[in-house]
């Protein structure tokens, strides 16, 4: 049929010419290469335009149908393969795999023009459009249909040209069944399965032994041909008929994993002193880049400790093996055993550094240091830091000359390390004054840590604000079916936008612009909230679901406060009028400095964060396009030092990102273990010290085992079905559970989940409407997971150890938040 042309038909070695637009995605790309010489069976392509206009009540209108038979009597009058070809199918992004209608073994005539009609509506088929929006595409598609001879496969099957699974680009992946492929492309059977490497074929199973070794290597040929004319790694269907090798489709490999490096193995130096994993902030290892963001950390905790006059040089941060690990520095940086408590007053007199910082402690307590500090968060770091930020997120840095963007990405790193030291100030202060509520009500209440904090039940606003201002926007999708539509069927890849309702979309994109750029964890190699554009309304969807009402939230947290305010007073009434003062001057100064323990977080740390990455992105995208870096994503292999020299030099940094990823993966098979060093015991005895000097040191203790959690972390199973961790939310819940490692997995998240991860970052916030309870594997008390459960109400168990390890997605457990326990249903 070359050159041939009716009435719109197309034959079929023009269809490349006439693009996918007209042709769809199949027939393109199979006329493309007919055209080039390759074994593609002789068809005709009838364009979705001609389509669109041509079917009238189902039926193609006359005209057209006289024009399909007669291009369908030049094929030679045998048996027809009809298929759909989707304008966007056999993309990069999204293939369409299976999705549309073919129909085999069709005779000219009636059956013929029945068939054409089916495949062009199954455009409109409910999978396909739940497909497609889950992509992000609009609902229905335009279809062009591709005729072709038939042929009567002996064998036929699909190859790929890099292994789907591990991503090696050096193996050719080959099924085969007997007779026709629809049977292999439909599941209905087992077909062999053989790998080919260089020229070796290995058969891995041969349930129908369809095909021999040789036959196998062609396919494989066949399949690196068709690979090195489109330029990127192929999924091909073929068949073996009439002592030939026939190509009935390609089209690219779609969501085709990296392959895996090479380990590469990193140093393991433990420097002096006792370290122990920091698995609460630090899950994973960092990213090169953020690694190196990071540094400024230690400094700033050291500046911190030295404000308060901390009998502590700092909290020491170091990379061990590729893993975060933490050490308390003990002033002159060396480990000892605890002085015995009568060498105190010795000490004092000859150790004049242990001298300038009591003094300093005792001054910072009487001075009210740490209300200072949370009264200049509060007037001034926050307008300050909150106008910065939203200064640096209203710009596009892809406008940017290369010397601009440089500058960008210095003004985004002073934001991020500005917001750390001002992070790192406000911690010991907030802790100091949370410890005065905790020490006062052990003391005249005898309440635990848990009931003291029933005080502040609902005071961390910023916690729970992003789902109160996603709660305006479920009740928007609630009043509206089009949109209630669209959000229930939100897949991971939904664009969060619609056109059915304006209202709706407008909303949606303030929403994304105030509360999306935020880094979901502190990594910047991680997407922010608005890069997962399924999340939101996913979220919408859930809190549909579990009927969320933020208000009743707030009224329910309120009255729990109110209730442990009444009982502490209460039972003071009758106590001496210092102790009811001590406890009122506590409890006003701790509802004072608990919002801002996450209230500064968006903006001196996730915020911070995310403009980096996007700032890192634009990097990434130049290199790439340079030829510098393979993908945009490699730039967080490389220190931001790194990425700018590599922008001003044009230097190739391809291997070292290679070798980076090398060592992360023997990082990764290689976890650190809990610590390094020898423990040096117990902390000595601080009676001997002035009074603020010794509230100061047990309430910097206390903050980092309620923040950090226990170093020796739970988690050991009481028994074959029960895990025991520290409850930090009370209540109990039973429901399935849904293991999440990172914010890739957020779309798993169901309404009424038990959500279990290895720890939550502030900006993990918005799941937690959507789960029934949480567990993690470690935390504390005052971790972020413990205060956002505490503020939405959830059932909360932190510091289990290793729950994501031991339970499955899917089994059904009771979570008790006052326990602290999960417990198997059986």
């Amino acid at each position: 049929m070359v050159g041939q042309r009716t009435c719109d038909i197309v034959a079929l070695d023009e269809a490349g010419r006439l693009g996918p637009a007209e042709a769809g995605g199949k027939a393109a790309s199979l006329g493309r290469l007919r055209a080039a010489g390759f074994p593609v069976p002789d068809g005709f392509v009838i364009p979705a335009g001609t389509l669109d206009r041509a079917l009238v009540g189902g039926r193609l209108d006359d005209r057209l149908a006289a024009a399909v038979l007669t291009a369908a009597g030049r094929l030679g009058g045998g048996p027809l393969a009809v298929r759909s070809s989707g304008v966007e199918e056999d993309g990069e992004d999204a293939s369409h795999a299976g999705q549309y209608e073919t129909v085999l073994d069709v005779r000219a005539g009636e059956p013929l023009l029945a068939a054409v009609v089916a495949c062009w509506t199954s455009g409109r088929l409910a999978h396909v459009r739940l497909y497609r929006e889950a992509h992000g595409l609009p609902q229905d598609s335009r279809l062009a249909v591709l005729v072709q001879r038939l042929v009567p496969a002996e064998a036929a099957g699909v190859a790929f040209t890099a292994n789907p699974v591990t991503g090696e680009r050096g193996e050719v992946v080959v099924s085969a069944v007997h007779g026709l492929g629809d049977r292999l492309v439909s599941g209905a059977t087992c077909p062999d399965e053989w790998v080919v490497r260089g020229g070796t074929a290995t058969c891995g199973a041969h349930p129908e032994d369809a095909v021999d070794a040789a036959q196998v290597r062609s396919v494989a040929e066949l399949a690196r041909r068709v690979e090195a004319h489109e330029g990127v790694p192929q999924d091909i269907e073929w068949a073996l008929a009439e002592g030939g090798l026939f190509l009935l489709q390609a089209r690219p490999i779609t969501a085709l994993p990296e392959p895996l490096p090479e380990p590469v193995p990193v140093p393991v130096e433990p420097p002096p002193g006792y370290w122990t994993r920091e698995a609460t902030h630090a899950p994973q290892p960092w990213s090169p880049f953020m690694r190196a963001l990071f540094e400024v950390r230690t400094r700033a905790l050291r500046d911190a400790f030295a404000e308060h006059g901390f009998l502590l040089e700092g909290l020491d941060v170091r990379d061990i093996g590729g893993w975060e690990y933490l050490r308390l520095v003990p002033l002159g940086g060396k480990d000892r055993g605890a002085p015995p408590s009568r060498l105190w007053p010795l000490l004092i007199r000859c150790v004049p550094a242990l001298r300038r910082r009591i003094r300093t402690c005792v001054r910072a307590i009487r001075a009210d240091t740490a209300g200072r500090l949370v009264e200049r968060w509060e007037d001034v770091w926050l307008p300050e830091f909150a106008g910065r930020f939203a200064r640096l997120r209203d710009v596009d840095p892809s406008g940017y000359s290369d010397e601009e963007l440089d500058r960008h990405l210095d003004a985004v790193v002073a934001l991020h390390d500005d917001g750390d030291f001002v992070h790192m100030r406000l911690h010991p202060a907030i802790g100091l004054m949370l410890a005065d509520l905790a020490v006062t009500c052990r003391d005249l209440l005898g309440w635990d840590d848990a009931r003291a904090l029933t005080l502040l039940s609902g005071l961390s606003r910023r916690s729970t604000e992003p789902a109160r201002r996603l709660a305006d926007l479920t009740a928007l999708a609630a009043a509206r079916p089009a949109v209630r539509e669209l959000v229930e069927r939100a897949g991971p890849m939904t664009e969060p936008r619609t056109g059915a309702d304006a209202e709706f979309t407008a909303a949606l994109a303030v929403y994304q612009r105030e509360y999306g750029c935020r880094a979901v964890r502190y990594e910047v190699a991680d997407p922010t909230i608005a890069e997962l554009p399924g999340l939101t309304l996913g979220l919408i969807r859930d809190q549909l679901a579990r009927g969320y009402d933020p208000r009743a939230e707030d009224a329910t947290s309120e009255a729990c406060r109110a209730e442990a305010e009444r009982e502490a007073r209460g039972r003071l009434a009758a106590r001496p009028p210092a102790d009811r003062r001590r406890f009122e001057r506590a409890l006003t100064r701790a509802r004072r400095a608990y919002p801002v323990r996450e209230d500064n977080e968006f903006v001196t740390v996730s915020g911070p964060i995310a403009l980096v990455r996007l700032a890192a992105l634009e990097f990434g995208r130049r290199l790439a396009r340079r030829g510098q870096i393979v993908h945009r994503d490699d730039v967080f292999f490389l220190e931001p030092a790194e990425v700018r020299a590599a922008l001003r030099s044009g230097d190739d940094r391809r291997d070292l990102v290679v070798r980076r990823k090398g060592e992360r993966a023997w990082v990764l098979a290689h976890p650190g273990p809990s610590s390094y060093g020898r423990d040096p015991g117990p902390p000595p005895s601080l009676d001997p010290l002035p009074a603020e000097a010794r509230f100061a040191m047990k309430a910097l203790l206390w903050l980092v085992d309620l923040v950090l959690g226990p170093q020796a972390q739970a988690g050991v199973p009481v028994d074959g079905d029960r895990l025991q961790g520290i409850g930090v939310s009370a209540g109990r819940y039973t429901g399935p559970v849904r293991i999440v490692q990172d914010e890739g997995e957020f779309g798993k998240i169901r309404a009424g989940d038990v959500l279990v991860c290895p720890i939550t970052s502030p900006v993990w916030s918005v799941l937690f409407p959507s789960i029934g309870a949480l567990v993690t594997d470690t935390g504390g008390l005052l971790s972020h997971p413990a205060i956002i459960a505490r503020e939405y109400r959830v059932p909360a168990t932190v510091a289990t150890g290793r729950a994501t390890r031991l339970l499955r997605d899917g089994e059904l457990v009771t979570v008790d938040g006052t326990a602290g326990t999960v417990e198997r249903v059986s």
